[in-house]
């Protein structure tokens, strides 16, 4: 006879982290695997319980592309008497933090359950200078035209195909991808620094996106703000269906925050 399972327990993690030391959010298949988020928090589990825990994300951050809100879900052995918010946060490094920890269904997938995503990408524009606490979350690009820029957003909004703005490695049976609001706004200067051009934010919501979608949509946000290409673009671009045409750089990593996931 097979022996029953030991009854288990499903958890929702709200995890923040700053992906600068990190090779993205998925464990790598080498023999000796670099640091990943979700390295770290199997190893920190199993820690715990001494058993090996998947942990299953959202989405997969890229290597240096930081996190408030990831979620994620894992199966633990039930009534364990665990602070898991309290004890993960005691073994993990000092940039990965459990945020918030939640009993939920066994029907209950951190990918599959999500309704939408938000990112926010981050654009340094002041030439002369870049603050060191600034320096590991925004690209610090110089100055950009943002109202050349905002005439984008209408493009962009709704159902399309996204295909020339995803980068390869991640196979995808449709590139189709809706996104629901698009904004980019100008933060507060701070009042500590010398007069400065005011860094940008470029938030986007969406049903999904694709591999470095966000990147690359940051990337030719950038070439419109310096006068390098044209809004009206983007039609044609999503028409061509292939990245490899299309003459605009993928925007840093750093830049990119990964900011909530709603289910």
């Amino acid at each position: 006879m097979l022996e029953a399972k030991p009854p288990t327990e499903r958890l929702k993690l709200t995890i923040c982290y700053q992906g600068t030391n990190y090779h993205g959010w998925q464990i790598q298949k080498e023999q000796n695997p670099p640091d990943t988020i979700q390295g770290w928090l199997e190893w920190a589990l199993a820690k715990l319980t001494g058993q090996k825990i998947n942990v299953i994300g959202s989405g997969r951050t890229d290597s240096g592309v930081h996190a408030l809100g990831q979620i994620a879900h894992c199966d633990v052995p039930k009534d364990l008497p665990i602070n898991w918010q309290k004890s993960l946060n005691a073994v993990l490094p000092n940039d990965i933090q459990v945020l918030a920890v939640s009993k939920v269904d066994a029907n209950f997938h951190a990918r599959f359950s999500a309704h939408s995503k938000t990112y926010l990408y981050h654009f340094w524009t002041e030439k002369r200078f870049l603050p060191p606490q600034r320096a590991p979350y925004v690209w610090a690009c110089g100055e950009i035209d943002l109202e050349a820029m905002r005439q984008c957003l209408p493009y962009i909004l709704g159902s399309h195909d996204f295909t020339s703005f995803r980068n390869v490695g991640t196979p995808t049976l449709s590139c189709e991808r809706e996104i629901f609001q698009a904004s980019l706004d100008c933060l507060p200067p701070n009042p500590y620094l010398p007069a400065h051009s005011q860094e940008i934010c470029f938030k986007v919501t969406a049903n999904g996106f694709l591999k470095q979608m966000v990147r690359n949509l940051a990337g030719f946000l950038f070439l419109v703000g310096r006068k390098q290409s044209s809004p009206k673009m983007i039609p044609e671009i999503f028409k061509l269906k292939d990245r490899a045409k299309i003459p605009y750089r993928t925007a840093p990593a750093k830049g990119l925050t990964l900011a909530c996931v709603i289910y």
